[in-house]
């Protein structure tokens, strides 16, 4: 009875062992699978445009459907497809939530990919209105706070983006999902460099850049050799901006990504741009906007636009302005929509068609401003007042101005102030009130030195007497 009691004991532990190294080896042919599986996909994105969709966890289930022959469940098939193609993928992820609204994988899908093909509306939409059961998998949890950080960064809530990133990045290190460490890493730059900390923002994008390499994934490198560029041109180092830049142009040009280049093009234009070199900021916005996404086309078109500003070419400046008014309006971009409409009004000001300008400016003090725009409100009262001042509407000028102004005090813009306060010396002057406008003037002054604006300050402190004011635009 003992012997037959040890031999049975000893059968299930020789199944039990046998079970555990069946286990094993099955484990490692599919690591095995996986990895071959993953370089041969990640052949097909070394040369693929931006934007695309990638990810390690679809892979990563795929293969095991695949090795253990079962069959792919739908969500599984929509993102494969979206690896394809974007826009396709999109259609058919939103006709299927018809079918299955609750479905958290198939909404994560539909708020990434909106995000990627900048359907910044419906991404938000999305994002805010998602509601992840308490049994998450640590995967979809992840990619929740990665969206949810992309959000709160284009609704500039840094401090929560930031917390959602690092949640999100440290799920992904202890999952192994390479590409989307990188994502976080390069999503951290953003915010670091938005908000002026470029030296960890350049370790982000520099840690975001080594993974990127190891995957051999050429749009994303030139893409965040792009971003090195634009600290640069944040710092004001046009020179070193433009060396990152040609970097990034290289590896797009070289791997045929048109539509990347395009968009490096943008930013070698602003290089440009900024540092003065019109002529050759002219030539890279030329051929962003020949070779351009729309959404790179139109703000191409807009650059364009000032540069012929800048260079007294009023009726090319409004011809380009016209063109990304068309880009942004087809592609929804309030944003870009106001920003393009206040040109238009900055150019029809310069073409003293006052008419013109006053409706356009009076329509956008109307509408609501969108986030993320780099048009404020206090730029069109600051316009409209210009306006009646040129027409000797003193009065009404003042009221406009002062309206500007406590726009700008409510937000602490000190520049836009100190232009107001500029403005308001003129008024003064016309009015034949020398004391109120020496007291504009030198509040105005006041303001330049206190953001230290060297031009402002200089522009100001050469002024013999308030008769010498200029008008100026913020």
């Amino acid at each position: 009875m003992q012997y037959l009691t040890l031999n049975t004991f000893f059968f299930a532990e020789l199944i039990i062992i046998s079970i555990t190294l069946l286990l094993f080896a099955l484990r490692l042919r599919l690591r095995a699978y996986e990895k071959q599986t993953t370089l041969k996909i990640l052949q097909t994105f070394r040369k693929k445009e931006l934007p695309f969709f990638y990810s390690s966890g679809t892979i990563k289930q795929e293969c095991f459907q695949t090795f253990f022959h079962l069959r792919p469940h739908l969500t599984l098939k929509l993102e494969r497809h979206a690896m394809k193609n974007l826009n396709q993928a999109a259609k058919k992820v939103r006709f299927s939530l018809k079918k299955s609204p609750q479905n958290l994988r198939l909404q994560l899908l539909d708020a990434e990919l909106s995000q990627l093909l900048e359907q910044k509306s419906d991404f938000t939409h999305l994002i805010e209105n998602m509601i992840l059961p308490v049994f998450t998998p640590r995967a979809l949890k992840a990619k929740y706070n990665y969206l949810k950080a992309l959000n709160e960064l284009y609704q500039t809530d840094m401090s929560s983006a930031s917390y959602h990133l690092s949640s999100a990045l440290k799920s992904y290190k202890k999952l192994n999902y390479l590409y989307e460490e990188a994502e976080c890493y390069a999503a951290l730059g953003h915010i670091y460099r938005i908000t002026g900390v470029f030296d960890v923002a350049d370790t982000m994008y520099r840690e975001a850049k080594k993974i990127y390499t190891t995957l051999n994934l050429t749009a994303k490198m030139a893409e965040t050799e792009a971003y090195l560029g634009i600290i640069e041109i944040s710092r004001e180092n046009y020179t070193e901006a433009q060396k990152y830049l040609k970097s990034a142009a290289d590896i797009a040009q070289t791997n045929n990504l048109t539509k990347t280049l395009a968009d490096i093009n943008n930013r070698q234009g602003l290089a440009a741009f900024l540092n003065q070199d019109l002529k050759s900021a002219e030539k890279f916005y030329n051929n962003a906007l020949k070779n351009g996404t729309p959404q790179a086309q139109a703000f191409a078109a807009e650059m364009l636009s000032k540069i012929m500003l800048k260079t007294n070419r009023p009726d090319k400046a409004l011809k380009y302005a016209d063109i990304a008014l068309n880009l942004n309006q087809t592609l929804n971009h309030r944003a870009g929509i106001f920003e393009t409409l206040y040109l238009k009004a900055e150019i029809f000001y310069l073409k003293e068609n006052y008419n013109q300008a006053k409706k356009i400016l009076t329509s956008l003090i109307q509408e609501k401003t969108p986030p993320s725009t780099l048009y404020y409100p206090a730029n069109a009262y600051t316009m409209l007042g210009l306006i009646e001042l040129k027409q000797n509407n003193l009065n009404k000028a003042k009221t406009l101005i002062k309206q500007a102004l406590d726009l700008e005090h409510a937000k602490n813009r000190l520049k836009g102030a100190a232009i107001d306060y500029g403005n308001l010396a003129q008024i003064a002057l016309l009015e034949k009130d020398e004391a109120t406008a020496k007291t504009y003037l030198e509040q105005a002054l006041a303001y330049a030195k206190t953001i230290d604006d060297q031009e402002l300050i200089t522009t100001l402190s050469l002024k013999a007497n308030p008769q010498d004011i200029l008008q100026s635009q913020k």
